[in-house]
């Protein structure tokens, strides 16, 4: 379908302002129906202060949104649903102890009488999951959901209500690369059903796939725009973070074989949605970087919670460093230091109404002097973490909630390598963060690992997992379906593996 004459949604001079820092400095923007507009720009750069701006959770202090060509004044998110746009947000509003189908209709459930009428609600669901090729149950319980899952169900709540714009916040930030196709899938349909479609990525090679214009956002300020046919992945780097610090990222030498991590014949029960482990058994080195990869909910994440004590064993042995930990609390793996760094950063490694200094303390408040939180070793903590990882605009009175999703993930990261952890579990430590933040991640990951640390490296992206890994360990089913060296590691071959063809 082609693309219409004029804006479905456009931004005009749009400036907005956050105390001292110019977060959208007179942005002009725009998206027409019948088209995949990309939008990119380094962690803090204001892409998602436009998109509350469109969405209606931010007015802006300068300029006019149009809609179809006409001014609107949006004062909430319902103003906004009213005019046709839908978004996705990067962090879903779920409710988490709600079903699908409760999710999904909630605030226009089908009534029977005065009661909401389940039955009807469900096979509502049933058939719009259908129609988009998603296989979430509509009874399931949005808490039992990994993250591939919650994201179709954030989908379904947009698309039950028909928008004729879509925005699209870091859809694909958590999901596998079979997930991300089915994703490109049904945006390619609301392409040619004739949606507006807006799609917020920091991964260079979706934008140059998928979208029909891609504009890159530096700084609350507009670089450029260009037609995908002209669109080069380096020249986009360049516009969205200007020259980077090179990185050494080449495999170490192998190490010496120091066991760290032994887990033997481990069960652990699965969620819903999750296989969960059956009778999985694994060893790591230290100064090893082992990455694990597979489709979500084939046991990864059990595996990372179990190590860090976050789920239980049911059956089996882990231990790290010949002691025992298969019982052990956090706390107590904590201190055989043994950190984590979890796959939601919002809900499980940060406390975002909570400042530098006291983010800083989670995870080692039982460190403390006469009694009391050590706020002073805090401090030169944060500092360090904020110096470490050039975080702009630090200030430790601020709440983590200030920050860019991306600023956010930079100090959970620093957090948990500041000791240099004998064991390190990082669960997707580069979700939703863009290059420049990436690559520093990485630096610290490989910096751990010539430290000695062993690292336990689970990533959905595939280009990370080979970059990164010494070797690669491939989940299906809650087993091993294969272990295979980086450079034996192709898409066709993971792809078998990681959908259990290979076995």
């Amino acid at each position: 379908m082609t693309t219409s004459a004029h804006p479905a949604l456009e931004a005009r001079g749009i400036t907005k302002r956050f105390a001292s820092v110019t977060a959208s400095d007179g942005i002009d923007f725009d998206v027409r129906r019948g088209e995949i507009h990309g939008l990119i720009g380094e962690n803090g750069a204001g892409k998602s202060t436009l998109m509350n701006i469109f969405y209606g959770m931010l007015a802006p202090d300068a300029g006019t949104v149009l809609v179809d060509g006409e001014p609107v004044v949006f004062h909430n998110c319902a103003d906004a649903m009213r005019a046709g746009i839908g978004m996705v947000f990067q962090h879903y509003l779920l409710v988490e102890r709600f079903t699908v189908a409760q999710n999904v209709l909630l605030g226009k459930e089908p009534a029977r009488g005065p009661l909401v009428d389940a039955k009807v609600a469900s096979r509502t669901v049933a058939v719009l999951a259908r129609q988009y090729g998603f296989s979430v149950d509509p009874s399931s319980v949005v808490e039992t959901l990994g993250v591939g899952a919650r994201q179709q169900v954030e989908l379904l709540r947009v698309l039950s209500r028909a928008p004729g714009i879509v925005i699209l916040d870091e859809p694909t930030a958590a999901l596998s690369p079979s997930e991300a196709d089915g994703l490109f899938e049904i945006m390619g349909r609301l392409r040619a059903s004739g949606c507006a479609v807006i799609f917020i990525t920091h991964k260079l090679k979706e934008v140059t796939r998928v979208c029909d214009r891609i504009t890159v956002l530096r700084r609350g300020r507009i670089c450029g725009t260009v037609q995908r046919a002209r669109a080069d992945t380096d020249a986009l780097a360049a516009l969205m973070v200007g020259d980077l610090p090179s990185v050494e990222l080449a495999h170490a030498p192998a190490p010496k074989a120091q066991l760290v991590l032994d887990v033997v014949d481990v069960h652990v029960a699965g969620s819903h949605a999750s296989a969960g482990l059956r009778g999985l058994s694994l060893r790591a080195n230290a100064g090893e970087i082992v990455g694990v990869a597979g489709v979500e909910g084939n046991g990864q994440l059990e595996l990372a919670e179990a190590i860090f004590g976050l789920r239980p064993v049911t059956s089996g042995c882990i231990t790290v460093d010949g002691h025992d930990i298969t019982h052990a609390t956090v706390p107590e793996r904590r201190r055989q230091r043994i950190r984590f760094i979890p796959p939601d950063r919002q809900g499980e490694g940060l406390l975002l109404d909570f400042d530098a200094i006291e983010n800083a303390q989670i995870g080692d408040q039982d460190t403390s002097r006469f009694g009391l939180l050590d706020n002073a070793s805090a401090r030169r903590k944060a500092v360090r973490i904020a110096s470490d990882f050039a975080i702009p605009h630090y200030d430790e009175a601020s709440p983590l909630r200030s920050y860019s999703g991306g600023m956010q993930q930079k100090f959970l990261v620093g957090r948990e390598t500041s000791d240099v952890p004998r064991l390190l579990v990082a669960f997707a430590p580069t979700r939703g963060v863009d290059i420049g933040a990436a690559k520093s991640i990485y630096a610290r990951l490989r910096e751990m690992q010539a430290r000695g640390a062993c690292v336990i490296l689970f990533s959905y992206d595939l280009d990370e997992i080979r970059r990164l890994s010494d070797r690669i360990i491939v989940f299906h089913s809650g087993q091993i379906a294969g272990e295979l060296a980086p450079d034996q590691a192709d898409d066709t071959t993971l792809g078998r593996m990681m959908s259990g063809a290979h076995v």
